[in-house]
């Protein structure tokens, strides 16, 4: 009878410690599982961003790989372009920190997501840039190519309406100011072969250019700086729609 009694009660205790054991790796195994969910969702979060996207109107593109490497690119039409690799990481709720591989770019740009939207912003050095994700994935330096192409061939098939003086100063304006819309007054004035466009009488806004041929070379708001630009480039980089409404406005 001892003997029964001893081998029931050692059985009770292993069942017990074997039922605490399961208990112990169950709970194991959901704080293990929650992990792992975690983890996968901000891989999943990460992972919407993975593509290419372009602002056509402006040149740019960038290349986003899900290593968190990447590309940004941007047909310069004056200086030489900008071809740059970055790192980027998820930071945020649609947000992302990108690191540009640039001295000339002092510090980071936040990308932030919204739908096929990807909007880059930085410091006062950096214009903030939009781009839209590609439906396929994009070549970046067939992207490069055919945007210096289409602004030759803009360039080269250009109407005599676009060498108007007062037409190159309003995409000259548009360029510069990224945009104004066509429903300020502007003033474009005439001193021998050069031309001053500003937005009303306010000088510190003028551009004062010439034009020869199909190249214009301009200087900003009385700045000794000087830049040259083609019209094609200029018609390839500014909305013609919004440049009709400012030249309703010039006088």
């Amino acid at each position: 009878m001892k003997a029964t009694k001893i081998i029931g009660t050692t059985l009770t205790v292993l069942a017990l410690l074997s039922l605490a054991g399961c208990g112990a790796n169950n709970s194991q195994n959901n704080a293990s599982g929650k992990q792992s969910s975690s983890a996968t969702s901000t891989k999943q979060a990460a992972a919407l961003v993975v593509g290419t996207y372009q602002n056509s109107s402006k040149g740019s593109a960038v290349q986003l790989n899900s290593n968190g490497t990447g590309r940004y690119v941007y047909a310069d039409p004056v200086n030489s372009d900008t071809n740059d690799q970055l790192t980027w990481k998820k930071t945020g709720n649609n947000e992302y920190t990108l690191n540009f591989a640039d001295s000339d770019v002092t510090s980071p740009i936040t990308a932030r997501l919204s739908g096929n939207q990807l909007t880059l912003t930085g410091d006062s050095n950096w214009a903030t840039d939009t781009l839209t994700k590609t439906m396929r994935q994009l070549n970046l330096d067939q992207f490069l190519a055919k945007k210096h192409d289409s602004g030759n061939e803009s360039s080269s098939s250009q109407s005599n309406s676009s060498a108007d003086p007062r037409r190159v100063g309003a995409m000259l304006f548009q360029y510069t100011y990224q945009g104004m819309p066509g429903r300020e007054t502007f003033t474009c004035t005439q001193n021998g072969d050069s031309y001053t466009f500003s937005e009303g009488n306010d000088s510190a806004s003028g551009i004062t250019f010439k034009v020869k041929g199909d190249t214009v070379r301009y200087s900003v708001g009385g700045s000794a700086d000087q830049k040259t630009i083609s019209i094609g480039t200029l018609q390839s980089q500014t909305d013609a729609a919004q440049i009709d409404g400012m030249m309703q406005n010039v006088h």
